[in-house]
């Protein structure tokens, strides 16, 4: 896994921790396959990811999604509004 420059800064100046967190969506009528969530801070249970340091980041990795060398954390923005993603993610 890798952290983009921008969000790296981003992430740092927030703290310096951000979860990665899988939203099952079960019992519906279709299959969904969400993105992953990326957020800053700790998550609600940290006994169910995964810990990495990347770059001076601690990075909290649902156990669902693993560490994988094809993710990439980047900074978007829209109309100012700034939010992390999780880049290489396959909905497929």
């Amino acid at each position: 896994m890798k952290i983009d420059a921008s969000a790296r800064d981003y992430i740092l100046k927030k703290g310096g921790k951000v979860s990665i967190t899988y939203h099952d969506v079960a019992n519906t009528c279709i299959d969904v396959k969400t993105i992953p969530e990326v957020s800053i801070g700790l998550p609600l249970n940290p006994d169910k990811y995964i810990l990495v340091n990347i770059d001076g980041v601690d990075v909290y990795i649902d156990k669902f999604v693993g560490d994988s060398e094809n993710f990439t954390i980047k900074l978007n923005k829209i109309l100012g509004f700034k939010y992390l993603v999780l880049d290489g993610w396959k909905t497929i």
